[in-house]
């Protein structure tokens, strides 16, 4: 029994999926925030009680979309120290890393990008987390939890895909800026 509700834009809907999850069955649906743990913040803004969302949301995951290198005419290319500053990182954390990106052909339109790939911010819900939901801490307390019990950001996730050679370092940055 999986429930999909489009999106939940207001309390009204809120309500209703918090209901559902409840009650048994699985909900999946989609909420705009800037990273996985703002979105129990967010239904709480929403007027969800605190005690609803731990007991009925399990996890969360943020994703967006980047383009991925065209194969074709994929090539390898150094990396700016500005490049590296912009997504974070220094040039000791590259050694050995080759960075690819596509030259442009036919294939791709010359855009040197052909096709998507998500990054992933995987947000579950632990018995530390559900504490500090209920005593309302702010979503950058929730988020820094979060990350001390593992979780990977979309900006790390989008660089295993930029070492994987299937996107690039402007990409990353570009879809995971605020």
């Amino acid at each position: 029994d999986v429930i999909m509700v489009g999106e939940i834009r207001d309390s009204d809907t809120a309500k209703i999926a918090i209901e559902a999850s409840l009650t048994g069955h699985l909900v999946l649906s989609t909420l705009h925030t800037n990273d996985a743990p703002s979105a129990v913040t967010r239904l709480v803004d929403m007027g969800v009680e605190p005690f609803l969302i731990t007991s009925s949301v399990e996890a969360v995951v943020a994703q967006r979309l980047v383009r991925k290198i065209c194969n074709r005419c994929k090539q390898p290319y150094t990396a700016t120290e500005e490049d590296l500053y912009d997504l974070g990182v220094s040039p000791e954390d590259v050694e050995g890393v080759t960075f690819f990106k596509g030259s442009g052909c036919e294939d791709c339109g010359y855009s040197g990008y052909k096709g998507r790939l998500g990054i992933f911010e995987v947000f579950v819900v632990s018995d530390a987390v559900r504490d500090m939901i209920l005593a309302r801490a702010p979503s950058s307390v929730i988020f820094q939890q979060a990350r001390d019990e593992g979780m990977l950001t979309l900006r790390e996730d989008g660089w295993k895909k930029i070492v994987a050679g299937l996107t690039t370092i402007e990409e990353v940055v570009r879809e995971t800026s605020e």
